[in-house]
């Protein structure tokens, strides 16, 4: 039996995964699509924008963890449903995991299920990497070093957002961390899909491979800041649906306050919201620590046209988000009975 591949593409929240699939499905026609969300509200399944590609949410925690038995029983509905001919004949599955997502975990029902084992095989891990939140974002988020360092290759987004001098370093940093996975800026073409590179273990490296002897005298790299213990998160995740429109100004108003409110802890923010005279949903991508992305829509993504927003943030308490995001839609009533200036 001809296995299928299965391509993983990872990295942290906001890196730009999602940016770079949709380049991907531009130019090929034969995947299918499983898109990872830590929310229990899906947003990056409205953004995939080609037609006749089976894409599957799997919603409400990192697959890595929480819902590894949802994959297994995804994977195999897909593989039946392709026997079938219930869906168009993908050669090729890529995952899109959450950006908590720690890779070892995501491959372990690939390697443990014997069912598939049979008909899929891990292709490759691919890292997207935001270059413009560079070091700061491997400091303080462990999940982002332990993605990078299980990477079959560097995908680099945002790099026209640095110096030149910036991005060598931080390549230099990344070459550390990660000798053996070759770094490419994004939009990377689509044939990186069909490279296919041997499993690792994450404790000693490649599994068909030994260290020369000679490498034993090399020096150890350094770099300050950085952990290789793995390190299960603290990110958390809160939603909205709210179903009636506010102005511009009033939006504005809206995510400052959330962002008040989070402080520190606020990590990505995702959503579509209504908004008075748009006749489509606007778009918020929000990395903690930067500006929020705001792209107006032509259209809404399917018949519910309320506004859907999530919150993830990174706290020891796991409700913190639940009541920062029931504060939030106080305000958004309160705003909703305000006059509009």
């Amino acid at each position: 039996m001809n296995r299928l591949p299965v391509v993983v593409l990872t990295g942290f929240l906001g890196s730009g995964k999602t940016t770079q699939l949709n380049a991907w499905l531009e130019q090929r026609q034969d995947l299918a699509v499983l898109i990872n969300e830590l929310g229990d509200i899906g947003i990056d399944q409205h953004l995939t924008r080609k037609a006749g590609v089976p894409v599957t949410l799997l919603a409400g925690g990192c697959v890595c963890c929480v819902v590894q038995g949802a994959l297994s029983s995804t994977l195999r509905n897909l593989f039946m449903a392709r026997k079938n001919g219930d869906i168009p004949e993908f050669s090729m599955v890529v995952l899109e995991t959450t950006g908590a997502a720690e890779p070892s975990g995501v491959l372990a029902p690939l390697e443990q299920d014997p069912w598939l084992k049979k008909r899929f095989y891990c292709q490759s891990v691919l890292t997207v990497v935001d270059v413009a939140a560079g070091a700061a974002s491997i400091q303080r988020h462990p999940e982002c070093l332990e993605q990078i360092q299980a990477a079959d290759l560097l995908l680099l987004s945002r790099t026209d957002q640095v110096a030149a001098s910036e991005l060598t370093a931080f390549k230099q940093q990344l070459a550390a961390l990660n000798p053996e996975a070759a770094c490419y800026p994004t939009p990377v073409p689509a044939e990186v899909l069909d490279r296919q590179f041997e499993r690792r273990c994450r404790i000693t490296g490649r599994l068909n491979s030994v260290v020369p002897s000679s490498a034993l005298l090399s020096p150890m790299v350094s770099v300050p800041g950085t952990t290789t213990t793995p390190s299960r998160h603290q990110l958390y995740s809160a939603s909205v649906i709210w179903e009636y429109p506010l102005s511009w100004g009033h939006w504005q108003a809206a995510l400052k306050q959330l962002a008040s409110q989070c402080g520190d802890a606020l990590v990505r923010v995702k959503g579509l919201l209504k908004v008075e005279g748009l006749d489509g949903p606007l778009l918020v991508q929000w990395v903690g620590g930067a500006e929020p992305e705001l792209t107006p829509m032509n259209q809404w993504p399917d018949d519910d046209t309320r506004t859907r927003v999530v919150l993830i943030v990174r706290h020891n308490d796991a409700d913190f988000p639940h009541q920062q995001m029931a504060h939030w839609e106080s305000l958004l009533e309160q705003l909703r009975s305000a006059p509009t200036h």
